[in-house]
């Protein structure tokens, strides 16, 4: 059984969880972690962990306005990536990765985790058949009295939107209907209704981050029928161990090409909702 040595980038909440699961798995090894401290001033050694030929793997869990840099370490070092989203912050950035991931021949994957849990579920194996499907309703979102988001929309939507890419391709056409933003106690407020029109069914997709209580619930209507799924139900939160295991047995380069179209459709709907705000 070969042994994946891990390089971790950030290890706040994420990191630590990451960190945690690791130590669980025969298969991988944590080699070497990158703190907060190193990340914000030691230039030389954040360089000398890129380029450390005993790392077999980087996960990256720092912050987002730090993951295009060091996803430019990854690339240039030619190794196997995992990475939490969002991916990158701009748009300026996630074209710049297009180019980088055109010759990139190693695994990266995103930690899109209501993905791992469709699968782990087989969530849509009752509604495989798209003509009977009405309509799907999707809730995501709680209550923020603090935070540092300048778009706490851009965080929220690739749960939704990698749900939707992954398991019912890019929609023909989306609309915003409706768009709300305040600014309370220095903390940006949205809510976001928007749908997304496909052959057979429309999706619904509601977004606030002022709700009583958090929320990731996905509805499937069909005729005299309905499923729910619940991304907050306690089985359905802990999905880095199946990032990890599925990692792990990927063979093929990487799964990054269809969740680049998550976030296209995301800088999509930034740009509308620019226009909107104006």
């Amino acid at each position: 059984m070969k042994i994946l040595n891990v390089g971790l980038v950030g290890y706040g909440k994420i990191g630590k969880v990451f960190a945690n699961e690791i130590k669980k798995k025969n298969n991988f090894y944590l080699k070497k972690i990158l703190t907060k401290k190193i990340l914000n001033k030691d230039l030389i050694s954040i360089k000398n962990f890129f380029y450390d030929k005993d790392i077999d793997v980087f996960i990256i869990a720092s912050p987002i306005k730090t993951h295009f840099k060091y996803l430019k370490y990854a690339y240039g070092a030619n190794k196997d990536i995992i990475i939490e989203k969002p991916l990158v912050e701009n748009l300026d950035q996630f074209k710049k990765l297009l180019t980088l991931n055109k010759k990139f021949k190693k695994k990266i994957v995103i930690h899109h985790n209501d993905v791992l849990n469709f699968e782990k579920l087989n969530f849509m194996k009752d509604f495989l058949n798209f003509k009977k499907i009405e309509k799907i309703d999707m809730f995501y979102g709680k209550r923020e009295i603090i935070n540092s988001y300048k778009k706490p929309f851009f965080d929220w939507l690739p749960h939704p939107l990698s749900i939707i890419i992954n398991f019912f391709g890019e929609p023909k056409k989306f609309k915003i209907i409706n768009y709300v933003k305040n600014i309370k106690n220095n903390t940006i407020l949205e809510q976001l209704k928007i749908v997304f029109h496909f052959k057979y069914f429309k999706i619904f997709l509601n977004f606030s981050n002022n709700l009583e209580k958090p929320t990731k619930k996905i509805i499937v209507y069909q005729k005299n029928k309905f499923k729910i799924y619940n991304g907050y139900n306690k089985n359905n939160r802990r999905t880095i161990k199946l990032l990890l295991e599925k990692f792990y047995k990927m063979n093929k380069i990487n799964d990054i090409n269809i969740n680049l179209q998550v976030y296209k459709l995301l800088f999509k709907i930034e740009n509308q909702l620019l226009k909107k705000s104006i």
